[in-house]
């Protein structure tokens, strides 16, 4: 059972835009399992939930560094139209646009880190969990903060990381990672 919320608990969704749901270069179509359980929480969150979106360059050599490699590996995935960008629907529709972060690397910090206030708790959803998730993951343990990563509201476009990445969260970050599903989370929320 996970123990209760504090009041100063946010939910973060993390990228789950266009560009991932939908055939595109960098497709998951598990997006789709996992909306249910993301809206769930959005709704019982909802004031206290923030969004990312990942933020592609015009070209490959826009990006800085090693950044180039990645997007030389797949060219597909810059120049885009900019609602490629946009969060999927139904989330268009409840995030209000003080609530949506863009980001150009894996973690939403340090984006979001000065709109986080008295925040003592992070809840994580979204894709994909063995990158963007668990970079970000790790950016909250570094600064402190009580970490839940919601297990049924997650997901990759390779299950075998995404389980990968799940079990070493729960083996090597007991102590500073809590893995919570969807309902556990919902009954440990702040009444």
């Amino acid at each position: 059972m996970l123990p209760a919320l504090s009041p100063h608990t946010k939910h973060i969704v993390i990228d789950l835009q266009r560009v991932f749901a939908e055939p595109h270069g960098w497709h998951v179509p598990s997006i789709a399992g996992i909306l249910p359980n993301v809206l769930t929480l959005c709704q019982t969150t909802a004031e206290n939930t923030l969004y990312s979106r990942f933020i592609t360059p015009p070209k490959p050599e826009d990006a800085p560094g090693r950044w180039q490699n990645l997007y030389q590996a797949y060219p597909q995935v810059t120049g885009l139209d900019p609602a490629i960008l946009d969060l999927i629907d139904p989330l268009t529709q409840i995030a209000q646009p003080s609530q949506i972060f863009d980001k150009t690397t894996y973690s939403i910090f340090p984006a979001i880190q000065p709109h986080l206030g008295q925040t003592d708790t992070l809840i994580l959803s979204g894709a994909e969990t063995d990158a963007c998730v668990y970079a970000s993951l790790l950016s909250a343990v570094d600064l402190g903060l009580r970490v839940i990563i919601a297990t049924d509201a997650v997901t990759s476009s390779d299950q075998a990381a995404h389980n990968a990445t799940l079990n070493i969260i729960a083996r090597r970050l007991p102590a500073q990672v809590e893995c919570a599903t969807t309902a556990e989370i919902i009954a440990a929320w702040p009444k």
